[in-house]
This record gives C-alpha cells, sequence and structure tokens, in this order.
C-alpha cells in the first residue's frame, strides 16, 4: 500500500463529520499515521504529548494521563467512522489498545488479472501476504504480471498451437515477512487440477530491495513463460 493511498484515507478520516468536533483527535490521528511512514517513527507517549497534543516540553507521561484518555477516545471515535460514515472505505486506520502505532488494512477486493490467448489462459492471483505487504512487494507482484504478459505476448505471437489445446494455468505471489527478512514464493499451478508446475523462492534481508524489483520481475515472469512454453512444447 503507497503513502499516497494511506494520506487519502487519513484526509477523508479526519474531514469527516465524524471527527469535525474533535479537532484534537485529528491531530492525533495524523501525527502517528504520518509518523508510521517514516523509517525513523518516535511514536512514544512523551512524543505524541508534546507535537501532537502540544502539551510542551514539561510534559511528563508519568503525572499526566491525556495521551492514554485521547488514544482511548481515538479508539471509539475510529470505530463508529468505520461503522457508519466510513463502511466503504478500502483502507482502514485502527489504533489498537496499548499501542500508538496505527494499524493500516487494505479492505479493498483486489482484482484478479486473467491473459487471455488463442489456446492458453493465465490467471494472476492477487498477492497474498501473512501480515501487510509492503508497497515494494506490491510493486514486484504487479510488474511481474507485466512482464509475464509481455513475454506471453512475444512468445505465443511466434508459435503455433494446437487447434484443440487448451492450457489453463494461475500464477500466484506469497509475502512472508518478518522484521528480519521477506520471502517471495510464485507459484505456477495448472488452474483446473490444481497441480504444481513451477514453484520460485526468494529471499532477502529486510523488506524487498526497491532498486532489484524490476529484474526480479522478469527472473520470475521468464520462468513461469518457460515452463507453459515447455507444456505447449508437449501438447504440440
Amino acid at each position: 500500500m503507497t503513502s499516497e493511498l494511506i494520506g487519502s484515507a487519513l484526509d477523508r478520516v479526519v474531514h469527516s463529520k465524524t471527527f469535525s468536533r474533535s479537532r484534537s483527535l485529528q491531530d492525533f490521528l495524523t501525527f502517528i499515521v504520518t509518523q508510521s511512514l517514516e523509517p525513523d517513527q518516535n511514536l512514544k507517549e512523551y512524543r505524541i504529548g508534546v507535537d501532537a497534543l502540544k502539551r510542551g516540553g514539561t510534559f511528563d507521561p508519568a503525572a499526566n494521563s491525556i495521551v492514554r484518555v485521547q488514544a482511548y477516545r481515538l479508539r471509539a471515535k475510529l470505530a463508529d467512522y468505520y461503522q457508519h460514515e466510513g463502511q466503504a472505505e478500502d483502507v482502514r486506520i485502527d489504533l489498537e489498545p496499548g499501542s500508538y502505532t496505527p494499524v493500516i488494512r487494505d479492505c479493498g477486493v483486489a482484482m484478479m488479472r486473467t491473459f487471455r490467448f488463442p489456446g492458453v489462459v493465465v490467471d494472476v492471483v492477487p498477492l497474498t501476504s501473512e501480515t501487510p505487504a509492503s508497497p515494494a512487494a506490491e510493486l514486484l507482484h504487479g510488474l511481474t504480471a507485466d512482464q509475464l504478459e509481455s513475454l506471453l505476448r512475444a512468445g505465443l505471437k511466434h508459435r503455433h498451437v494446437n487447434r484443440g489445446v487448451r492450457v489453463h494455468l494461475k500464477l500466484e505471489m506469497r509475502v512472508r515477512s518478518s522484521s528480519a527478512r521477506t520471502r517471495v514464493i510464485t507459484s505456477f499451478f495448472d488452474a483446473d487440477s490444481n497441480w504444481l508446475i513451477a514453484s520460485h523462492a526468494i529471499s532477502f534481508a529486510g523488506d524487498v530491495p526497491a532498486e532489484e524489483i524490476e529484474r526480479f520481475a522478469i527472473e520470475i515472469a521468464s520462468i513461469a513463460w518457460h515452463r507453459l512454453d515447455a507444456l505447449l512444447a508437449c501438447n504440440g
């Protein structure tokens, strides 16, 4: 999910009727969401009290519970917004008990991309992730689909597919992330039998490196295309 999407979702919340009379909660939410997008985020109680709630440098969280009280009010206000005014939102921002780090979820329905050629259909399933996928992982998924479509278009242009041959394949990409590593697993299935044709895994220290996304997308798409080409040759 991109920072632009998150920023747009935040803007809709803070300018909603639900939040219109709660300037302090608008400031609180804006501060924690903006900070959560920074690589050196600081969401300590003291920082929120000083910078978001304007309590000054002498603010003492041990003696003043204003941040905890406002966090409680913010959770309730967000729940009210998404239950009523924000029911149709694709991006949801929540604040879980015991934390000042917002949880940002993509609630939209991801669409499957389908490439159709004579005798060949390839479905690219939406990216799946055990934890919220990073923008880099989402970009890798999208570029892989684009690269695969280009390879299919170019490769099938010069390959004769026998009449009656029908190949229906499915490409899935899953992301497994921890604080230290990201693992991307791409699997190529027969869509009718769910038989695994090929699987390719890449691991990274940290997130998917931005400078390598295009190279890995080409690598993954090429593997998928070569397996498909071999299947077509067997059916030829």
